[in-house]
């Protein structure tokens, strides 16, 4: 991955998350019904603006959370700006570092817990990235992340077209032919369940030991329809998070994988 411009983060990137939605709590009390977080060294891979971190340390104290981003600018806000979720958590500034995720700036076997949230989609070298939050981590610890399923008929990102940055929800997108999506999407990746599998053992099988202990998808939080529709977006949200336990779990919006290393 690039370090790149404010010209272009945005289309690149995507937008960071402002606050710890109800959609991230979510997915929060998914990792913690298979892993303990009680006083792990953790990273955030891809952090942010920290709010992840900021919740980390309610099961930590604040100097095992650790937070590596490629956004030089919100690595300086975070820690130069007293509202930021690092200084409100007591994070040291220090355990915040930019850095791309293709070269993780910290020492083998250090972490118990290195996290992904949505991120794996953007770097440029996917199986380098995983290769490297693998290297970084602990025997016995877990790799924990999320990225776009395929299955899903939204391209989240937005696209490419006439060499103009559309943002928004593309329909059907992710079920073109690959070749088709990075026409228009040259700046993100969905994956197939295939795919990320391959992704996984490219980068693990040749150097290390490894269990996949979990591999699912999961729906959206739909935090703005719940926000817009009330109690009839809360029973939508809870009908569709039941099918996460039925075979149309295929139709998620993202891969929830998590890793122990052996």
């Amino acid at each position: 991955m690039k370090i790149l411009n404010n010209d272009a983060k945005f289309a690149y990137l995507g937008k960071p998350g402002e606050i710890f939605s109800q959609g991230f709590r979510r997915r929060l009390r998914m990792i913690q019904e298979k892993v303990d977080f009680k006083d792990k060294k953790i990273l955030d891979l891809g952090c942010g603006k920290g709010v992840w971190m900021s919740e980390f340390v309610k099961f930590t104290s604040p100097e095992n959370v650790f937070g590596v981003d490629c956004d030089k600018d919100l690595i300086d806000w975070l820690v130069n700006n007293a509202q930021s979720p690092i200084y409100q958590s007591k994070i040291p500034f220090e355990n915040v570092v930019h850095s791309v995720a293709e070269s993780i700036p910290f020492k083998d076997n250090y972490f118990d817990i290195v996290f992904h949230n949505e991120v794996l989609e953007h770097v440029s070298d996917d199986i380098l990235t995983i290769r490297e939050s693998f290297r970084v981590l602990k025997p016995g610890g877990y790799l924990i992340f999320f990225t776009p399923n395929t299955g899903w008929p939204f391209e989240t990102h937005g696209i490419f077209l006439f060499k103009k940055y559309i943002w928004g929800n593309i329909p059907l997108l992710p079920w073109l032919p690959y070749r088709i999506q990075r026409i228009f999407a040259p700046h993100v990746r969905n994956y197939t369940n295939k795919r990320i599998r391959e992704v996984i053992s490219s980068a693990l099988s040749k150097e290390y030991k490894f269990e996949l202990v979990h591999h699912s998808h999961v729906f959206p939080g739909f935090d703005r329809l719940i926000k817009k529709f009330g109690k009839v977006g809360r029973c939508f949200a809870k009908f569709v998070h039941k099918l996460e336990k039925t075979p149309l779990h295929f139709f998620g919006i993202s891969h929830f994988i998590l890793i122990r290393k052996l």
